[in-house]
């Protein structure tokens, strides 16, 4: 909607509006000719005995996501049977090929100790990995019980899968025995495998965190799937690179000191402020970078919420993870009920994030309507004047 706005006072300008992503400002110059400026908004009208919304708290988003899921426990399905089907089914071993690759891993002499102790963790670390790692686990983008899960999700912002513990844990025994193991040799067929099942657990990832949005606001309206699916392809290849650059610059930086300490802090804030990226993919059918401008206003004004909320979660997830479910031993059928545990909070804390992310987004939005309403009084007594 367009508004012809004439006012005799200094520059005010508004942030852009989240729902439109179109800017919003309201321009006077002090002058004895009338300026007009022009304010595109889709702000809704506010009336007079509207009361003030409080933005949603970090406790009352939570409790939000518990009670809708814990009124649809179906939902929790998805995660307990990929995690089922990982656990039980047939693992893809690429064992041989990393093992190579850390046999390939020489020491020059003479490099410095740190460096060689390093390179030396590395390849055990490796050498350990080559022995559980099941290919398959590649359909989870969003694993747990990994200790760079959290900053991993905050720099892709590929928080948009469906959660499994058992890809991050990549158990090799189960209560009927070893699960079955099939080796592939070749790197290409390697390649296309991962590619094949990452694409594909994106696209159930939408499917699946379409079906939380639904259950947290009933009323929410979605794209076209192949729509969401594709723009989520691309920001994951755009996470996934930058994280290749940002592991490949702090690995070329580990030795200066100092640097770490700065670096991450700044990755951290970056994380958190294109955190809610899927959230407008999803929720509100935006583009990608509208969807990133989206996230980056709502947690410019919520900083410390979004913050906090996002931590909250990360310390819930820790905790189960490496307090609770890690006592069941995976060869045991108590690892089932870890299985439906982590399924159950996973999936709370995902609905949560998107409660607290639409409730912050709207008291914004109300904030600037409330913002424009007061502007409209002043140019109406100018105008009278």
């Amino acid at each position: 909607m367009d508004i012809k706005k004439q006012v005799n006072q200094a520059d005010i300008h508004l942030g852009q509006v989240l729902s439109s992503g179109k800017s919003v400002s309201w321009r006077a110059v002090q002058s004895k000719e009338k300026m007009p400026a022009v304010v595109e908004s889709y702000f809704v009208k506010l009336s007079d005995n509207q009361v003030e919304p409080k933005p949603i708290g970090i406790l009352s988003a939570l409790l939000a996501g518990f009670d809708r899921i814990a009124a649809k426990p179906l939902l929790i399905l998805p995660p307990v049977l990929l995690d089922l089907f990982l656990w039980f089914g047939p693992h893809l071993t690429v064992s041989s090929l990393l093992h190579a690759a850390a046999a390939g891993l020489s020491i020059p002499a003479g490099t410095d100790p740190g460096m060689t102790e390093q390179l030396a963790l590395f390849r055990e670390t490796l050498n350990l990995f080559s022995e559980r790692y099941n290919l398959l686990t590649s359909f989870s983008t969003l694993p747990g019980g990994m200790p760079f899960n959290f900053l991993f999700a905050l720099l892709t912002s590929v928080s948009v899968g469906i959660p499994s513990l058992v890809a991050g844990r990549m158990p090799v025994l189960t209560p009927i025995g070893p699960a079955a193991q099939l080796e592939i040799l070749d790197p290409m067929f390697i390649i296309l495998i991962w590619f094949t099942l990452a694409l594909a657990g994106i696209g159930a990832g939408a499917i699946f965190h379409r079906l939380v949005v639904k259950q947290t606001d009933p009323e929410a309206e979605f794209n076209h799937l192949w729509r969401d699916w594709m723009k989520l392809v691309f920001l994951a290849i755009g996470g996934y690179l930058l994280t290749v650059v940002i592991l490949t610059v702090g690995m070329l930086v580990a030795g200066i000191n100092g640097l770490t300490y700065i670096a991450l802090p700044v990755l951290f804030v970056a994380g958190v402020y294109i955190a809610f990226t899927p959230h407008g993919i999803i929720r509100y059918r935006l583009g990608i970078w509208s969807a990133i401008k989206q996230s980056i206003r709502v947690v410019r004004f919520n900083f410390f919420g979004s913050t906090g909320y996002l931590l909250t979660a990360f310390l819930i997830m820790w905790v189960s993870t490496y307090k609770v479910w890690s006592l069941a031993q995976e060869d045991s059928w108590i690892f089932a009920l870890a299985i439906m545990g982590h399924a159950f909070i996973a999936t709370m804390l995902i609905a949560g994030s998107y409660v607290f992310f639409q409730g912050r987004k709207e008291w914004l939005e109300w904030q600037l309507a409330r913002i424009m309403s007061v502007l409209n009084q002043e140019e109406s007594k100018l105008t009278e004047e």
